[in-house]
């Protein structure tokens, strides 16, 4: 993630996005790393937590403070994390998407991994995640070769739960 390719990406008419994993042992360091994307001309800064920072809640407040004293606070911040909520008690989701935190929320819907059906874990995802008050990107699998009709069927269920875009994951 270097000025070059993000100027190069932005020349091709792109918007540019860095994603962060963070695993809350260190989240000052985190959030300077976080940082520094930005400084390289990032358009928004996407977190990815997950298991790592579970029951780390300190460590969740100390990075957004940090991260947000370095980035401002209006500089755009998604977190992207696991969809269903309730399977992730202790995950930071307040701190990350409270006030002060990520302004959107991405939640990773990788249906088939999960086991379920794309209607189910889009219902449940946007069932458990809209107490949060941040526009929800649901994020879909195209790894583990879904069906063309499950693709399809999830960007139509995105749009009819009024999400303003969406995203793909692929191995």
């Amino acid at each position: 993630f270097t000025p070059a390719v993000v100027t190069a990406l932005k020349a091709a008419g792109l918007r540019v996005c860095a994603w962060q994993f963070v695993y809350g042992c260190s989240p000052l360091e985190e959030a300077r790393v976080g940082a520094a994307a930005v400084t390289r001309g990032a358009d928004c800064l996407i977190i990815d937590a997950e298991s790592t920072y579970e029951g780390r809640y300190a460590s969740a407040a100390a990075y957004m403070t940090a991260l947000r004293a370095k980035i401002g606070r209006a500089f755009p911040v998604g977190l992207t994390s696991f969809p269903y909520v309730d399977y992730h008690p202790t995950l930071p989701y307040s701190v990350f998407l409270g006030a002060g935190g990520a302004q959107v929320n991405l939640p990773q819907i990788y249906w088939k991994d999960i086991g379920d059906k794309v209607d189910a874990s889009m219902a449940k995802t946007m069932m458990l995640n809209r107490v949060y008050a941040r526009p929800i990107l649901p994020i879909g699998q195209l790894y583990q070769s879904p069906t063309t009709q499950d693709v399809l069927r999830f960007g139509r269920l995105a749009s009819a739960y009024g999400a303003p875009g969406l995203s793909w994951w692929e191995w």
